[in-house]
């Protein structure tokens, strides 16, 4: 079995051009996930009727059955008509759908499905960004004020200070040097 290398190379040497090959890959691959998805789609909607042949049968026969305890004066027949018009449209649509409709809606959500992923991806590549100029903020920060506190390594006195309410902090208080007035 030939890998996608092995046909790239040799599309190449037949002279196909290898942009060639890789679209027409590209669009099998999308055509095999239109596939998939309709497949997927017919199977959930014949679950569905299925489902609701089964919940139609219980219920009508429980119907059924009490409508025939209770008497004279049959009923059950316009439920069974009514509910058996909505199920056989549900298996118009399960069994016998239109293929142009049902390609159509798988190939949505395809997609969003891939709509999906390159979102995610791009969230990803931002948040990484964000990360990376964040640290570069923080650590230009921290050297900027190593830089500032090398500079000022003048003395420095604490006062303790003790308020009205019984609370003592503690204030650094920084002594200006002399400044040099230039005028």
């Amino acid at each position: 079995m030939l890998s996608h290398r092995d046909l790239v190379d040799s599309a190449v040497e037949a002279g196909i051009d290898a942009a060639d090959v890789e679209a027409a890959a590209k669009q099998i691959e999308e055509e095999r996930e239109v596939l998939l998805e309709t497949a997927q789609i017919v199977n959930a909607r014949k679950k569905r009727f299925l489902q609701s042949a089964y919940t139609y049968v219980v219920v009508n026969a429980g119907l059924f059955v009490i409508d025939i305890m209770s008497g004279p004066g049959w009923w059950v027949q316009w439920v069974l008509a009514g509910w058996g018009i909505a199920l056989a449209l549900g298996a118009r649509r399960a069994l016998m759908p239109d293929q142009e409709q049902l390609r159509a809606r798988a190939r949505r959500r395809v997609a969003r499905r891939s709509r999906g992923i390159w979102e995610k991806q791009v969230r990803k590549e931002v948040d990484r960004a964000i990360q990376v100029g964040v640290d570069a903020l923080v650590d230009a920060a921290s050297r900027k004020l190593s830089a500032r506190k090398a500079e000022t390594s003048e003395p420095r006195r604490r006062v303790r200070v003790e308020q009205a309410d019984a609370e003592v902090a503690e204030v650094e208080v920084i002594e200006p040097s002399e400044r040099k007035r230039t005028r």
